[in-house]
């Protein structure tokens, strides 16, 4: 039995639904590239090159990891569809771990980096089970081109409410319970617990109130004919797919530009600026609000201009603004908020497009392979993008110790404060550059996926077709 083909255009309901699990994404994500490094060089007293280390190693995990969940995700049958199972499975350990990677202890350094390298292995994991299956439940939604771009929009938002949330909460928390007498790592143990909370509610509702909404029913998943094939072999077709490649290009460079620059203004804000927790709040608060008045206007550019066109431009303009901070650093706190407005625009970009541009290959993977791997193809794009983060995180601690930075003093070093800026600048804008370059290669336009989708319904209904108009994209 043939999946369906008609394109589906989404309720509000369903859009704000579904923008809620990018909110339990988003908290344990954020709140560990945020923060996680700093908690263990500055409250752990783990130094910066082996902090850096359990993050390479815990996401490299994850990277690799990606891959085994989509397809478990593609292959499960159940009346809940391939990708609610897992997510509501996953949401209770995923917020626990969150919770635990939080939680000091003393044990020597040798004992405290097995506890935080299993910790964060177990965090990454349970992560894992929940986030893929919830990517790929967004191709499953809906196959109209703009709705796809519409759909992850609203997960924008959801995702920069969480980077909010998770960026500006825990430096007034941890202010507001020091001051009360509480001690720092009691502090961050309450904190962790705070957003284990928010991750299992938000999850919640997310499963809930999408409850049969998917395109392609469990019916027709266990009736349909279309191919089967084993994870290699799928990662293999998928990663042969002319898109693929340099989309996952794409999405490595940005998501090392994104994680240096993000993960590191902790440390630009506290010892180059000098800001208290109140200045850091308040500047993760207009950096969250302004990422969520550019997806707005992200939104409408991509749905009068092709997606890819739309992506390449504004990563561009983001990664030249920060290769001209790195020469001119940050004298104010006006030209911080002009560094946010400039590399928000390519952020904001880049976690609005990509997931919307990921989708429209799960088409060409049926077109071309007889398959839909919508769990397989999420993989790919998270493990380019794992892989990016992890790599961003070891090259901050590397840098950071290169630079003779210490987390136990107050009043560092020039080198320092000058590979601090460095992390937040100049690293992140060559990568970007990267990114940009990748994705002019990128062939799925508006024009030749519409022509594909036109042939795929002929090949569903077996007539004849032609790939003349999209012959670019194979």
């Amino acid at each position: 039995m043939p999946m369906s083909s008609e394109t589906t255009k989404l309720p509000f309901k369903i859009k704000l639904s579904y923008s809620m699990g990018q909110i339990g994404d988003s908290l344990g994500y954020n709140m560990y590239f945020f923060f996680f490094l700093f908690f263990l060089t500055d409250y752990v007293g783990v130094p910066p090159a082996l902090a850096g280390t359990i993050s390479l190693v815990a996401i490299l995990w994850d990277a690799v990891f990606d891959p085994v969940v989509g397809h478990i995700s593609d292959n499960m049958r159940s009346k809940y569809g391939r990708r609610r199972p897992l997510m509501i499975m996953a949401a209770l350990p995923y917020s626990i771990f969150a919770f635990l990677i939080f939680n000091s202890i003393s044990l020597g350094t040798q004992a405290t980096f097995i506890y935080f390298l299993i910790m964060t292995i177990l965090f990454w994991s349970s992560y894992k089970f929940f986030v893929i299956p919830y990517f790929a439940l967004g191709a499953e939604l809906t196959n109209d081109f703009n709705e796809r771009t519409t759909l992850r929009a609203w997960s924008s938002v959801g995702l920069y409410v969480a980077v909010m949330v998770a960026s500006a909460l825990p430096p007034y928390l941890l202010a507001l319970f020091e001051k009360s007498g509480m001690s720092g790592q009691l502090s961050w143990r309450i904190i962790g617990g705070i957003f284990a909370v928010g991750i299992l509610l938000s999850a919640f509702i997310c499963w809930h109130f999408t409850r049969g909404k998917e395109i392609y029913k469990h019916e027709e998943q266990k009736n349909n004919t279309m191919k089967k094939s084993s994870l290699v072999k799928a990662l293999a077709q998928i990663v042969k797919l002319k898109p693929t490649k340099f989309l996952a290009g794409s999405v490595f460079f940005w998501a090392v530009a994104s994680t240096m620059a993000m993960g590191g203004l902790i440390y630009l804000m506290k010892y180059n600026l000098g800001y208290g927790a109140e200045r850091q709040s308040l500047y993760f608060i207009i950096n969250s609000l302004v990422c969520i008045v550019w997806i707005v206007f992200i939104n409408k550019t991509a749905r009068h201009f092709d997606k890819k066109h739309v992506y390449a431009c504004f990563l561009g303009i983001g990664s030249l603004g920060l290769l001209l901070f790195s020469m001119t650093g940050f004298p104010s706190f006006a030209i911080l908020l002009i560094f946010c407005v400039v590399f928000c625009l390519g952020d904001s970009t880049y976690w609005t497009l990509y997931y919307s541009m990921m989708y429209d290959i799960c088409e060409l993977d049926e077109y071309v392979n007889d398959s839909r791997r919508e769990g397989v193809v999420t993989a790919v794009m998270s493990f380019s993008q794992k892989l990016g983060a992890a790599c961003a995180t070891w090259i901050t601690g590397m840098l950071l110790a290169f630079g003779g930075y210490e987390g136990a003093i107050e009043n560092q070093s020039e080198s320092a404060h000058q590979m601090i800026l460095y992390v937040n600048t100049l690293m992140p804008g060559i990568f970007g550059s990267l990114a940009v370059l990748a994705i002019l290669f990128y062939p799925i336009t508006k024009k030749r996926f519409d022509s594909m989708m036109t042939a795929l319904q002929a090949k569903r209904s077996h007539k004849k077709y032609s790939e003349e108009d999209f012959k670019d994209m194979l």
